[in-house]
Order: structure tokens, then sequence, then C-alpha cells
């Protein structure tokens, strides 16, 4: 009797044993880079301490300042799964990516069409399809390595710049994953992701052009300026923003826009409301200047944005989601190919701008 119950503590000692040992913490994966390989595709996943990342810290954050909050595991493989599963392999470790956030593409995945990379990060449950989808030129792992100072996080610093938290700016046009698959595989609306690029010095980040996709393939690009007029001519809530014109600066305090697309044309109406500044050495701005300047704001505006939507038209793409309207419109189906083939790119445009100065402010 004895015997058995030493034995029977003996294996209860073994489980216990065997099952600590295998039940090791995963690593949280919270940024992810595909670049292209000699054989495939080489990833980089940007792993966290939890200590150092404010989401996935006990208690909210904190942790010795000395301690990096990140580090960096790269694997090449035939395909992104075939790289993950190496990585898991070679680090016995299980890869957690509920907290993953952002997912990065290099310009040269890019050119050649990302709509075959994307199938794993939709299709498994494992990946989440909130996340934000950026490009760099060259290697994504030269930004996965930026330290910003504030937060220390590279991811957190990503997520406020990308969400409401962060930069409040026209200039800014993020995208989530959902999004870009979905007017990957629609026709009304191309996909398009926001270019990030390391500044000299290896610690700051930089938000630069608008990638603009046909067919999961790169095509062209649009500047920061150009984006500020995407966002408007999208009817998107207006953000912080300004007009240039002739040396001097409006802020634009209000906007309305209407957009009419049909087999006559597209036709864009805008009313702005905005604020200029008068400098101490001007004098007060008589109502006939008032209207030259309103003039002048109109005029540069109505040439930028035709200007935008004619270059959109000869690439071929369609990130302001005109195709919708004109399916909607003629309330039937509509092929992509033929939107973005053969109609899109011959439709008249006509923009109708309205400005009206609603008040001045003096610089000190």
């Amino acid at each position: 009797m004895m015997l058995r119950r030493y034995l029977y503590l003996v294996v209860l000692i073994a489980m216990l044993i065997t099952s600590g040992c295998s039940n090791a913490k995963p690593l949280n994966v919270t940024a992810i880079g595909v670049d292209k390989g000699k054989k495939g595709v080489v990833v980089h996943t940007l792993i966290a301490v939890p200590g150092k990342f404010s989401s996935i810290a006990p208690g909210g954050g904190g942790g010795s300042t000395s301690q990096n909050p990140n580090y960096i595991l790269s694997e090449e493989g035939t395909s992104i799964a075939d790289a993950l599963y190496k990585m898991k392999r070679k680090s016995a470790r299980s890869l957690n990516f509920g907290h993953t956030r952002v997912l990065l593409f290099s310009d040269e995945l890019a050119k050649e069409g990302l709509d075959h990379f994307l199938d794993i990060f939709i299709r498994r449950e494992e990946f989440q399809i909130n996340l934000w989808v950026l490009t760099t030129k060259g290697s994504t792992k030269k930004i996965l390595q930026v330290k910003p100072e504030v937060p220390e996080s590279l991811t957190d610093y990503l997520v406020d710049a990308l969400s409401q938290t962060g930069s409040d700016t026209m200039e800014i046009l993020p995208i989530f994953l959902y999004e870009f698959f979905s007017y990957l595989n629609e026709p009304g609306k191309s996909p398009y992701t926001l270019e990030i690029d390391s500044q000299k010095g290896g610690n700051k980040l930089e938000f630069k052009d608008l990638v603009l996709f046909r067919k999961g393939k790169m095509v062209g690009y649009l500047n920061p300026e150009e984006t500020k007029y995407l966002n408007l001519i999208s009817g998107r809530r207006l953000k912080s923003t300004s007009i240039t014109v002739k040396d001097r600066s409006y802020v634009v305090l209000t906007y309305k826009s209407k957009n009419k697309v049909s087999e006559e044309g597209i036709q864009l109406d805008f009313n702005f409301q905005i604020e200029v500044d008068e400098t101490p050495t001007e004098a007060t701005l008589t109502p006939a200047k008032l209207k030259e300047l309103e003039t002048a704001v109109a005029d540069t505006l109505k040439k930028d944005i035709e200007g935008l939507i004619k270059k959109l038209q000869k690439l071929k793409v369609d990130p302001a989601g005109f195709g919708e309207k004109y399916r909607v419109a003629r309330g039937g189906e509509l092929q992509a190919d033929e939107w973005l083939e053969d109609l899109f790119p011959a439709m008249p445009v006509q923009v109708t701008i309205k400005v009206r100065i609603e008040r001045t402010g003096m610089l000190s």
C-alpha cells in the first residue's frame, strides 16, 4: 500500500514538473514587417518586453528605463507562413499576435503586388483584421529598429500617430487591413497605404506620400498636399489643415462637400469657411480685399482638386470611391475593370468652390 502511494506521488510530481516546463510564456508580437527575400520573403517581428509596452504591461506600463522595450526576430521563408513557422521553431516559444497593431511592407513587394500576401492575415484567426497597413522604401526592419523617445515603444508611437489620439491632420490618411482587403476586392474604391520612413539619426519617423494601388500593385503616389485634398473630396471629418495662396496662409474652419457621379461625369461642390491672419503692418482688410482673397483661394482650390482627379484618372485608381457612387446612381452592378479602365479615366470633371472668410486674426 505504501509503495503504491509512493508511486502515485512520484507520477504526480513528474506531471507537475512536465506541465511547468511546457508552460513557457508566448512572445508578444506588436508589429510585423515583410521584405522580399531571395527565396520568398523575409519576415521581421517586433517582440515587446511586457514591462515596457503599455497595452500589455502589468499595471499599465513602466519598468526599467535602461531596458529596451522591443527586440526583433527575423526569418526567411518561401511564404509568410513558412517564415513564421521557422521563427516559432527556432525560438521554442509560441508567437502571440493578439497585440499586433502594425503590418509593414517594403515598396519592393508593393510593386510586385500585395494581394497574395494579405491572405494569411485575413484567413487566420490568430491575426486581427484592424491592423494598420504601411509601406516603406527599402527594408521594413529599419523602421522596426527605430526607438522613439515618447512613447518608448515603436508600436505605441505608430498607433498614437495613426489614430485619433495622435497626429490630427488631413495630410495623413491611414488604412486598416480589412479596409485595404475590401477595396482590393470591390470595384467601387482603390486601396492605398501611407508611406513611412526613418529620418537621419534613426530615432525619428516621418509619414511621407500616399501609395496608390491598382489590382494589388503599387502604381503611383500622392504627396501630402494631394492627400489633404483627397480627404476633402471624400468628405472626411475636418482635421487641422491650411491652404497657402500667394504666400498667405489660410486656416480651414469648416467645410461641406457634395459629390455627384453619373454618366454625365463627376460633379464636386465645396463650401469652405476659412480664417486669414493679418500681419501687424497690414491695415484692416476691406470688404473688397476680402472678396479678392476669397476668389484667389477658390481658384487655387479648384485648380488643385481638378488636377488631383486628373492624376487619379491617368493612374486608373479611385481611392476617393467615385465608382461606388456611380454604381449606386445607376442602381446596378459595376465591374472593377470596366470602371477603372474605361469609364473613370474618360469622365469629365466639374468642380465648384465657394469660399467665405469668416473672421480675421492678428499675428503677434
